[in-house]
């Protein structure tokens, strides 16, 4: 093992302990009734396999593209209503998971256990190469040899074992292998200590081309990759090459999309629907920076007739009479993004961390955020980063925040900066070692205060309504556990939400709804057939 190199090393050891922590979460999680969560049908992880399904079944081309239905659009309208507002034959979300997901169905050993499998795997890889990314930062700015394998460990132990981000890859969305995704376009022009080569900068360029099908959001990072590796060519000459590769890399990768566009119609680049209605939702007026939907958000689609840019200029044009509004809410977003609540959407992490003993072990946002900012920007004043490699790793961590800008501060949108935040705390850990053992800590101090006031910050009450106790979680998990365990098993969940006395903003609704769960109502619960106990098996108690 010592005549490895020591990036190698160290991403072996980190990879083999996320591997450990991962499989133990994740065994957990597959025992517990939290694991069918994807049979609610509120979901985007519903809709993901919903749409594999369908493709599956002979629509190989998802024309005219598929859509969910939730409850919550009955409000805005009928289905008729949304498919005359949104682009025919565009996909829902990014094309490229239900497709994933149609190869994990094919193996025949369960759709949702081999995705969630390959995601652990996703998640081991990634954290290795960033491991070995921040060991070789390290060893070429001449640190030792035994810091630099501790911090490399570290970064990629950090990355992997991120509480929010273990939560999100025990779903199937798209959300978790997009981190992991960024994690590896910030990890891998770090690594090179030479000129690169063509062969990098195709490789560079498919792995970018493969992550913008998962979400096109993932392009931009991609870009910056490349411009990163191809920075450090020797000349112009090379850097041209080296940029054709990557180019030829992205054509390939994206050449699915631009064919299948081409053959139902759409313009070549059209990814998804996402932003689409993602831009109305949360930033047009009514909207307050949570998941909650502006009222104006179906006015503004019939405006926008289908095209993402309208939708952009409608949603500015809401605020008219009200000049700070926007601003206003744009402020509430940016603070809840360094907030240490974790939002929940379709699913809340507080719910299954109070229930899966694993993953309340794990660390939090605030056990990142404020290290890894002072780290990356002592790693920065103290030179570790070469040419333009500060603005890649800047860029890994304004991508997501972009998208909680963009939308709302989910954990799923947050998640993708675990990887730069997970980077800059290991750095900033060994380069304070370093301090200490040269005895020249007061340089330090003004990080280590800075990382300690971030870090204190995220613990204030939420800018925005967060929701982290929801009573739908309660009856979908009752629901799931009395079809899988017990029907006492899912009376409990049910009589955890009465005695608990959580901090439900609509607990008044929620006591409504745990009543009819306990009369036999499992229509409430929006869970699919399979996921429903059968009549004669369900909770026959009365209310407590």
């Amino acid at each position: 093992m010592s005549r490895w190199p020591l990036p190698v090393v160290a991403a072996l050891l980190a990879a083999a302990v996320v591997l450990g922590i991962r499989a133990a979460a994740w065994e957990e999680r597959e025992a517990s009734h939290l694991s069918d969560w994807h049979l609610w049908t509120e979901t985007d992880e519903h809709a993901a396999v919903a749409a594999a399904a369908r493709i599956a079944g002979g629509n190989w081309l998802d024309a005219p593209a598929f859509r969910p239905w939730f409850s919550w659009q009955a409000r805005f309208g009928s289905p008729a209503d949304w498919d005359a507002v949104v682009p025919r034959n565009v996909a829902y979300q990014g094309p490229a998971y239900p497709y994933f997901l149609v190869v994990a169905g094919a193996t025949g050993q369960g759709q949702v256990m081999v995705a969630r499998l390959a995601q652990l795997l996703l998640a081991t890889i990634a954290s290795g190469v960033l491991s070995a990314a921040c060991a070789a930062l390290l060893l070429r700015a001449g640190r030792g040899r035994s810091l630099a394998l501790v911090a490399g460990v570290s970064a990629g132990v950090l990355h992997g074992t991120y509480g929010p981000l273990v939560f999100l890859d025990g779903f199937l969305y798209r959300d978790g292998p997009i981190a992991h995704l960024s994690a590896l376009l910030l990890a891998i022009p770090l690594l090179g200590s030479r000129a690169p080569r063509v062969r990098e900068g195709l490789g560079l360029g498919l792995l970018a081309g493969a992550g913008a099908l998962v979400k096109q959001t993932l392009l931009p990072l991609g870009l910056l990759a490349g411009a990163c590796l191809a920075l450090r060519a020797v000349d112009r000459s090379s850097r041209r090459r080296v940029v054709a590769g990557l180019a030829a890399g992205l054509l390939v990768a994206l050449s699915p999309l631009l064919v299948r566009n081409s053959l139902v119609g759409d313009p070549l680049l059209s990814f998804d629907t996402r932003p689409l209605v993602g831009i109305p939702w949360a930033n047009a007026r009514g909207a307050d920076g949570s998941v909650n939907t502006s009222p104006l958000l179906m006015d503004v689609l019939r405006k926008a007739r289908g095209s993402t840019l309208r939708a952009a200029v409608e949603t500015l044009a809401t605020w008219r009479g009200d000049p700070l509004g926007f601003p206003l809410l744009v402020g509430r977003k940016l603070a809840s993004a360094v907030n240490g609540v974790e939002v929940p959407d379709n699913a809340s992490f507080g719910f299954f961390r109070d229930r899966l003993p694993w993953l309340s072990r794990l660390p939090l946002f605030a056990f990142v955020f404020g290290p890894g900012v002072a780290g990356l920007i002592l790693a920065a004043r103290r030179g570790l980063f070469r040419r333009r490699e500060a603005f890649l790793v800047a860029g890994a961590g304004v991508v997501p925040l972009a998208a909680c800008v963009l939308v709302s501060t989910t954990t799923r949108y947050r998640a993708g900066a675990a990887a730069p935040l997970a980077l800059g705390t290991a750095l900033l850990g060994a380069l304070a070692v370093e301090a200490f053992r040269a005895r020249q800590v007061r340089p330090l101090l003004p990080y280590l205060a800075t990382a300690a006031v971030l870090s204190a910050q995220t613990l204030l009450p939420s800018p925005i309504r967060a929701r982290p106790n929801r009573w739908s979680d309660t009856i979908v998990a009752a629901t799931l556990a009395e079809a899988r365990t017990s029907p006492e098993a899912g009376a409990a969940e049910i009589r955890r939400y009465l005695e608990e006395q959580g901090e439900d903003p609509d607990r008044t609704r929620g006591l409504m709804a745990m009543q009819r769960w306990l009369a036999g109502d499992r229509a409430i619960s929006r869970v699919e057939p399979a996921g429903i106990a059968p009549p004669e098996r369900r909770y026959q108690g009365t209310r407590r």
